[in-house]
C-alpha cells in the first residue's frame, strides 16, 4: 500500500434478507473509481440468519455507496470512520425525504 500505510479492517452486518444479494457476485468498484477492496471480504452466515462481511477496503467512499444501497439492512460495524461516512450519507437522505419538509 503507498505510504506504508495499511487498509483498514472492515465489517458489515447484514439482515437475513440480504442473503441472496450478497452471494451473487457484486461490483467490486464504482464506475472510475479504485477498487474498494484490497483483497476479496470474507462472507460469513450466523446461527440467526444474519451475515457479517469482513475484509480490508482502502475505498471507504465507494464501499459507503455500497453499504448504503442495503439500507436499513446493512449495519457498518467498523471502522468508525467508515460508519460515521454512512450515517452522514444516510442523515442527508432523510433530510431529503422527510414528509415534515
Amino acid at each position: 500500500m503507498p505510504g506504508g500505510k495499511r487498509a483498514p479492517s472492515v465489517h458489515v452486518k447484514f439482515a437475513p434478507a440480504e442473503g441472496s444479494r450478497l452471494r451473487r457476485p457484486e461490483p467490486t468498484s464504482c464506475a472510475g473509481e479504485a477498487p474498494f477492496w484490497t483483497e476479496r471480504p470474507v462472507l460469513m452466515e450466523r446461527a440467526d440468519g444474519t451475515y457479517d462481511l469482513i475484509g480490508t477496503a482502502d475505498n471507504l467512499e465507494g464501499l459507503a455507496r455500497w453499504v448504503l444501497s442495503f439500507g436499513a439492512g446493512a449495519e457498518v460495524r467498523g471502522p468508525d470512520r467508515l460508519r460515521r461516512r454512512v450515517a452522514a450519507a444516510a442523515r442527508r437522505v432523510w433530510r431529503q425525504y422527510r414528509e415534515d419538509k
